[in-house]
């Protein structure tokens, strides 16, 4: 047994005691996180599997469990009815990173953690305007995405990702696979956590601009960025699933992973 396996378990089964001992056991069955969609094991899931880089590293044990615990208990279900979708560690405005650390700045867009080559789709239609490994951020893929329903540019950042699947130029439709989450995490900005940091801008750094003042990091406004949730399209903090049966308000974004349907008894 890995070392992070060891310490999951070890984790579940402390709060199976615990729960045990304030519950009738009738109600297991009906517990779910955050009173929504996930179930406490599944959150588990989610985390554990965000956190492979421990296990390559077992010397960081003890930092394995504190990071452990902070995405069990921080991490935000934002499935729409219905649905599961891969969970939210780091919301847009938080001060804290996906590895518990403050950050410097408030966070400028929502990191979502996921498997290792997890597809990540587009969330709207676009054009690719670089693909590019970043010396800290990793892969990263810029896409215009056009008018928002506001008349605002979007202009996107889907970063710390693996296998690109797009090419500079090409034109994307809504949904389709641009890339996969890293199998590794090799990169200090996705701080040993396995996940995408999604951001909308509206002016992008163009490669001949970049590291000249104010235009370093893929868009001009970096720090006064769109909040996504303000755009989904089933309205604002409405996280809106991709579906290829049903047309969508052109301006609006949908979740950049797929959703997955519950089946009708966990509804």
């Amino acid at each position: 047994m890995n070392l992070k396996s060891f310490y999951l378990k070890k984790f579940i089964f402390g709060t199976l005691i615990v729960f045990f001992s304030f519950q009738p056991i009738n109600c297991f069955a009906g517990v779910t996180y955050s009173d929504k969609n996930y179930s406490e094991s599944s959150i588990s899931d989610y985390c554990d599997d965000s956190l492979e880089w421990y296990d390559d590293h077992p010397g960081y044990s003890g930092e394995f469990t504190r990071v452990l615990d902070y995405c069990i208990e921080y991490v935000k279900d934002v499935s729409p009815e219905g649905f599961n979708v891969n969970p939210i560690l780091s919301d847009f405005g938080a001060m804290n990173g996906v590895n518990t650390r403050p950050r410097d700045n408030i966070h400028q867009g929502i990191d979502i953690i996921g498997r290792a080559n997890e597809p990540i789709i587009a969330i709207s239609d676009g054009v690719v305007l670089e693909t590019t490994i970043e010396d800290c951020w990793g892969g990263t893929i810029i896409v215009d995405h056009g008018k928002a329903f506001d008349g605002k540019n979007m202009i996107a950042i889907y970063g710390h990702v693996g296998e690109f699947l797009v090419n500079e130029n090409d034109k994307i439709k809504r949904g389709d696979m641009i890339a996969r989450l890293p199998s590794k995490i090799e990169y200090r900005c996705m701080a040993r956590v396995r996940h995408l940091h999604l951001q909308i801008g509206q002016r992008y750094c163009k490669k001949e601009e970049k590291d000249n003042w104010g235009c370093k990091y893929f868009i001009k406004d970096f720090y006064r960025s769109l909040n996504p949730h303000d755009y989904w399209a089933d309205g604002v903090n409405n996280v809106s699933c991709f579906n290829n049966e049903k047309s969508f308000k052109n301006g609006t974004i949908t979740y950049p992973f797929k959703c997955k349907k519950l089946s009708k008894k966990n509804n």
